[in-house]
């Protein structure tokens, strides 16, 4: 079964690309597209592509910082590397659920516990969901007028995709600060699942809950222990989503597009990975593509929309994607050798 549901992610995905390919080329002749692709300035996508290696750079950071308080420093580079197998797992698992479980693991084969390599991967979510919180809110506060530019479709993923940022986010900080009323919180709601399923296992449900309160327990005992410590995360995560927002802007300064301010497009492109963040697909494969080709058609217009977006999900997904994947590939062999050579 769960070779076939691989198998049917991958079919899903590959129907999502295909069809973006066919609206990409039914728009536009692969020699219009060849020569839009070919005309943009190279100077401003390598500057993505730096901006990208800063991204993984502010994760990598945060994450020196949070073992370094837990008492299993790491080396920035190793870091670094998790980070780099992170994205790369992130990006090839439905809703990025393999990112995470492998830094864990080769955290821990490096000799980090694994209870403090969850606390890490704790941290940098919390980190990562204030930071598109902070961000989202400033865009709407300051760009609203943009909502109608979306359309409905795109509109309706992006409520979606927020409220589920703001519910996980203020969820995870609640957790974190006030553990008891979650605690009677969470004991109500099974209560109230029990009644409806009276087959549920109430001392299992109740276990569960014990041990995510006692992970945040752990977390916010850290937190008062270096208070310094989440704001440092949260301003990292923060740099690091500014990193990967800004790469459609260096896309219409590649184009010579100048005549949209930065701040529009940066918040056009943040809506844009929200409205897309949380549905199960594979680096939003696909939607994303779709989401870009509709939104952003006001900024490139008809004649550049296209190439603007297979120029900007290169720049901040698949060849970062190629890159870590090769880092990850060679980290985990060299690491197999050092383990053996031991």
């Amino acid at each position: 079964m769960k070779g076939k549901s691989r198998w049917l992610w991958l079919a899903v995905v590959a129907a999502l690309l295909g069809w973006t390919a066919y609206t990409v080329l039914k728009a536009q002749s692969p020699v219009e597209l060849t020569a839009a692709l070919t005309a943009a300035d190279v100077r401003f996508l390598f500057a993505g592509l730096g901006l990208m290696a800063v991204f993984i750079g502010c994760e990598a950071r945060a994450t020196y910082l949070i073992l370094k308080a837990l008492g299993s420093p790491q080396r920035y580079r190793r870091c670094y590397f998790y980070s780099c197998a992170g994205f790369f797992f992130s990006n090839i698992t439905p809703s990025a659920t393999g990112g995470q479980p492998m830094q864990v693991y080769y955290m821990n084969r490096d000799g980090v516990p694994a209870v403090h390599g969850a606390m890490d991967m704790l941290l940098v979510t919390i980190g990562y969901h204030t930071a598109v919180v902070i961000f989202g809110l400033a865009a709407l506060l300051f760009h609203g007028d943009l909502l109608p530019v979306l359309g409905g479709g795109v509109g309706f993923l992006l409520g979606l995709g927020f409220a589920v940022f703001l519910v996980l986010d203020g969820a995870m900080l609640l957790l974190l600060f006030l553990p008891g009323p979650v605690s009677r919180l969470g004991r109500f709601v099974i209560g109230m699942a029990l009644r409806l399923r009276p087959s549920l296992d109430r001392e299992k449900l109740e276990g569960r809950l014990a041990e995510e309160l006692e992970r945040y327990g752990q977390g916010a005992r850290l937190i008062r222990a270096t208070p310094s410590l989440l704001p440092r995360v949260i301003l990292l995560s923060m740099a690091q989503m500014a990193c990967s927002y800004a790469v459609p802007c260096l896309v219409c300064l590649a184009f010579g597009l100048n005549e949209t301010s930065f701040w529009t497009v940066f918040s056009l492109q943040l809506l844009c990975t929200i409205a897309v963040g949380y549905l199960p697909l594979p680096g939003s494969a696909g939607a994303a593509e779709g989401v870009f080709l509709r939104a952003f058609g006001f900024v490139f217009g008809t004649g550049l929309v296209a190439p603007a977006m297979i120029l900007s999900r290169t720049v901040s997904c698949y060849a970062v994607l190629l890159v870590t994947g090769v880092v990850t590939a060679v980290g985990h062999g060299r690491r197999r050798k050092v383990t053996k050579c031991s």
